[in-house]
C-alpha cells in the first residue's frame, strides 16, 4: 500500500490542471530532490520515492510509496503535497 495518496477534484480541465500541476512539481522538486517524468497524463516519480501525479479530465491523484528511511516525514511530506495541490487548484 502507498504511504501516501491523494485525490483532488478540479473543474479545470485537463490541459490546465495539467500546468498547475507542473507549478506545483516545479515548487517541490528542488526542495524534495523529487525525478521523473511525464508520460502523458502521469508523472512518474523514480526519486527519492515512486508514485505518481495522475490527471484526469475531473481528479489529480497523487500515490506516493515512501522508503523505509522516508517514512518517519510522511506526514510532513504529505502536507507539503496537499498544501501545494491545495493553492494550485483553489
Amino acid at each position: 500500500m502507498a504511504a501516501i495518496d491523494i485525490t483532488r477534484n478540479h473543474t479545470l480541465g485537463k490541459a490546465a490542471v495539467k500546468g498547475k500541476v507542473d507549478e506545483v512539481l516545479a515548487r517541490i522538486k528542488g526542495e524534495m530532490n523529487l525525478q521523473g517524468a511525464w508520460n502523458g497524463d502521469v508523472f512518474k516519480i523514480t526519486k527519492p520515492a515512486e508514485g505518481s501525479f495522475t490527471i484526469t479530465d475531473t481528479t489529480v491523484h497523487v500515490v506516493v510509496d515512501l522508503p523505509f528511511m522516508l517514512r518517519p516525514l510522511k506526514g510532513k511530506i504529505e502536507d507539503r503535497i496537499n498544501g501545494e495541490l491545495n493553492k494550485a487548484l483553489a
